[in-house]
């Protein structure tokens, strides 16, 4: 019983050692923000189309269309063109009846996101055929910074491809307490986390960013040579996205400056919603890309993007090892304490300790968060120690989630998410 006590404690260490050997590199992202991204100075004005699917969105879609308004680009740049499913959705008279000039197309066969993307965009191709520099995609519940489109503008001076702004959670630009919830304060830090401490320094050694599907930006004459928006296949046209960015050598770049607030569900039960659409995604792009993105590991940069691409799979690795560490020792201690075996201690503590480095992990994750972005996360000091001590424990509810992704494959059907009710005159000025 001894020999099997110290395998056990060897296999925890070891996997731990070697986690940290191959994710090493990308949690040195973590701490390569330390000084403010250099801004392009650029004097050229570039026309955009702003497209947002806005299907069933309803109220939702007022505050964005304020913040468009409200934008300090000059207004002559930019056309605004809203895709609906249904002729009669109610979201049509408030869009007409709103100060913002817009552009509405009733797309009747969508069914998610990227068919509503394809539409549109093949729409606008048709009678607009190279009139834009580039295509930006924004959610119908997001809200943009009044500097919005002059920050991308002047990233667009950098020539790249594609450009992602930064990811805020707009509850937190609601006076109204409602707005605001465990559920939200924790689901919100993966922005940060795949913002400052993911694309800022894959955008600055020129690996291929996360090519998150609202606040971005697109160029021209990449949609024109697409035709459309090719990235249906799954319920994340966005890693779709991204996957194709790595095979086709698509630059892409990250831009700080740009804030796009996007909305977080204050329920938990949403969230997870969310979360089980999202990582489905992920895992179904993966399955679809995976070989071609193996095939063409030819130079540096090919393999550096494969890297940004896959190192989550270090990650489930590592967890998934550590979950079975803690279920194994467990019930080996249970076991042994009804033997009556004096070393059944012995494999508690094993037990816990496999439990201690996967919350430990995520709480390190927690901090660096929050500090990087304290500026976008105003929270009291006693909601911010509450979330830094028990959000390790929301991210640890990714077990239940990936276990079922990789254990049952099921149908790809796009779920409503209820929005929150915000109140409109409760917004900060962005």
């Amino acid at each position: 019983m001894k020999i099997c006590l110290i395998v056990m404690l060897c296999l925890v260490g070891v996997s731990t050692l070697l986690f940290l050997l191959a994710y090493r590199r990308r949690m040195s992202w973590w701490f390569l923000n330390a000084t403010p991204q250099e801004r392009i100075e650029s004097l050229e004005l570039h026309r955009f189309a702003i497209i947002i699917p806005a299907r069933n969105e309803g109220k939702t879609i007022l505050p964005l269309l304020d913040s468009i308004l409200k934008q300090t680009y000059e207004k002559k740049f930019f056309d605004v063109y809203i895709v609906v499913k249904e002729p009669n959705d109610p979201t049509i008279e408030m869009i007409q009846n709103h100060q913002l000039e817009s552009n509405i197309f009733i797309d009747e066969e969508q069914q998610r996101k990227g068919h509503a993307l394809d539409y549109a965009i093949k729409s606008i191709i048709q009678s607009h055929k190279k009139e834009y520099d580039g295509y930006i995609i924004i959610d119908a519940d997001c809200v943009l910074d009044s500097m919005f489109l002059c920050e991308m503008n002047r990233a667009f001076s950098s020539g790249k491809e594609v450009y992602n702004s930064k990811l805020v959670v707009k509850n937190y630009l609601n006076q109204d307490k409602k707005s605001n919830s465990w559920a939200s304060y924790c689901n919100g830090l993966i922005w940060t986390l795949m913002s400052e401490l993911g694309n800022r320094a894959k955008s600055d050694q020129g690996i291929v960013t996360m090519t998150l599907g609202t606040g971005l930006l697109i160029k021209g004459s990449l949609i024109e040579e697409w035709g459309g928006w090719p990235f249906q296949d799954t319920l994340t046209e966005d890693m779709e996205l991204q996957r194709t960015c790595a095979i086709k050598h698509y630059k892409t770049e990250y831009v700080s400056y740009a804030v796009c607030y996007v909305e977080e569900s204050t329920s938990l039960r949403a969230t997870n919603l969310r979360r089980n659409r999202w990582m489905t995604g992920v895992v179904d792009c993966d399955r679809i890309f995976d070989g071609e993105q193996k095939r063409n590991r030819k130079t540096k940069q090919d393999h550096l993007n494969f890297y940004a691409v896959h190192s989550l799979y270090y990650v489930y690795a590592y967890i998934g090892f550590l979950s079975i560490m803690i279920v194994s020792n467990l019930i080996i201690g249970i076991v042994t304490s009804v033997l009556g075996h004096p070393l059944a201690y012995g494999f508690y503590l094993i037990s816990l300790l496999s439990f201690f480095l996967i919350y430990f992990g995520f709480f390190i994750m927690t901090i660096r968060c929050m500090i990087v972005d304290k500026k976008y996360l105003p929270m009291k000091r006693r909601t911010r120690v509450f979330i830094a001590l028990t959000h390790p424990f929301y991210y640890m509810g990714y077990i239940g989630i990936m276990i079922k992704i990789f254990t049952f494959r099921k149908a790809k059907v796009w779920k409503t998410i209820k929005r929150v009710e915000f109140q409109e005159s409760a917004f900060k000025q962005v």
